[in-house]
C-alpha cells in the first residue's frame, strides 16, 4: 500500500484521498491474494491428481480441467462439488476461485466454508482466499480472522505465510492500529530472510514506515 504526506489541503479535497487511499489498501491485499491462489492451484494439482481415487467426481473434475469455455468449466466443477471425495473437494475450491475471480465474494466463501481439506498448504490457501472474500466484503475483523486461520495452517511455509502477513498488516494500517502492522512486517523480517531475498516488496521499508507511525 501506499501512502502520501499531503500538505495543507482543503476538507474536501483531504476526503476524496482518504476514500482512495481506502481503495489502494483494497487493491493491495487483494492483488496480493493473486499470488496465493496461484499457489492454491498449483498444490491442488499436485495433491488431489496424486492422491484421488477413481470415482465419479474424479471424472467429472477431470472434464472442468480440459474444458476451455470459462462457464462451462465453471459448471463442470459445480457439478464435481456435489459428488464429495477429494476431487469434490478440489472442485469446491475451484468454484470459489472462480467465483472471487467473478467478484462473486459471498457465493465464493459458501463454497469454501464448504470444502474439507487435509493439505495443510491447501488449508492456508483456502483460509487465504476467504480473508480475501471478507476484505471484498468491508469485513475486515472476519478477514482477520482468516488470516488467522491461514497462517496457522501454513505452519511457517516461506512462500505462503509472508504473503499472509502482508494481507494483515494492510488491514491494521486500514484500521490505523500501526503497532500491528509493524508487528506483521516485523515477523517477516525476522522469521523469512529467504522471502525478502525473493521478493520485489520492499518490507523493510514499510515495516518503518509502521514503526513510526505506531510511535516505536
Amino acid at each position: 500500500m501506499e501512502t502520501k504526506e499531503p500538505k495543507t489541503q482543503p476538507t474536501g479535497q483531504v476526503a476524496a484521498q482518504h476514500e482512495e487511499g481506502k481503495k489502494v489498501n483494497r487493491k493491495l491485499i487483494t492483488g496480493i491474494a493473486v499470488a496465493v491462489v496461484a499457489v492454491v492451484v498449483i498444490a491442488l494439482g499436485w495433491y488431489f491428481i496424486n492422491q484421488s481415487g477413481a470415482n465419479a467426481a474424479d471424472e467429472a473434475i477431470g472434464k472442468a480441467d480440459i474444458e476451455q469455455n470459462d462457464s462451462v468449466a465453471l459448471e463442470l466443477y459445480k457439478e464435481a462439488a456435489t459428488m464429495g471425495h477429494k476431487s469434490g473437494n478440489r472442485a469446491k475450491l475451484m468454484v470459489a476461485i472462480n467465483l472471487y475471480q467473478d467478484g462473486k465474494y459471498q457465493e465464493a466463501l459458501e463454497y469454501l466454508e464448504d470444502a474439507s481439506i487435509d493439505d495443510e498448504v491447501i488449508a492456508a490457501g483456502a483460509y487465504s482466499l476467504t480473508g480475501d472474500c471478507y476484505v471484498n466484503l468491508e469485513k475486515y475483523d472476519e478477514a482477520l480472522n482468516a488470516y488467522s486461520k491461514a497462517l496457522d495452517k501454513a505452519e511457517g511455509n516461506s512462500m505462503v505465510a509472508p504473503l499472509i502477513l502482508i494481507k494483515r498488516a494492510n488491514i491494521f494500517r486500514a484500521q490505523q492500529n500501526y503497532a500491528a502492522e509493524f508487528e506483521a512486517y516485523d515477523a517477516i523480517v525476522n522469521q523469512y530472510p529467504e522471502f525478502l531475498r525473493a521478493s520485489q516488496f520492499d518490507v523493510r521499508k514499510y515495516r518503518e514506515r509502521a514503526r513510526v507511525a505506531a510511535g516505536k
